[in-house]
């Protein structure tokens, strides 16, 4: 426990005090103004709220003591570090060259449409492309990924 929790305990209890005081004010002006009949719910809802504040303190205290108290194993290995994903780097090479080839037409005329060429001949699958490499829809800008998905697709022998 902190060390600042020991002197706690006598403004805890002052406040308390004043707490049943306001509560005992409120409830008894309440009590004179409410009929015979309606005075023990007066005093039910006086003491629900008093109990009421009671647990919220309890509780408070009790997941403060929680987090003051050390981690168990199980915790430790929960709050870890998250492991970063290994990704090749032939992989994140070719994302960026592709992210390049829709960037920019020469890229992916001089760079990309060679290598999907040349993989297509050698998987067989050359027929499936066509003559030329595609056109994006702007003059500096090469296709757009779904093209480049589709002309992967080709190239891979799927349909």
């Amino acid at each position: 426990m902190p060390p600042w929790r020991e002197r706690v305990w006598p403004g805890l209890l002052g406040r308390y005090l004043v707490l049943v005081v306001v509560l005992g004010l409120v409830a008894t002006s309440a009590y004179a103004a409410f009929d015979a009949d309606d005075r023990p719910v007066v005093v039910r809802l006086a003491v629900a709220v008093f109990v009421m504040v009671v647990l919220i303190h309890l509780h408070n205290h009790w997941r403060r003591a929680l987090d003051w108290a050390p981690p168990s194993t199980f915790d430790q290995a929960r709050r870890g570090e998250p492991v970063e994903p290994k990704v090749a780097s032939v992989l994140v090479r070719l994302q960026r060259q592709v992210e390049h080839g829709v960037a920019s037409r020469r890229f992916f005329e001089d760079v990309l449409w060679p290598r999907l060429v040349q993989l297509a001949e050698a998987r067989g699958t050359r027929d499936r492309l066509p003559d030329g490499p595609p056109r994006g829809r702007w003059r500096k800008r090469g296709p757009s990924l779904p093209a480049i998905a589709e002309l992967v697709r080709r190239v891979g022998g799927e349909r």
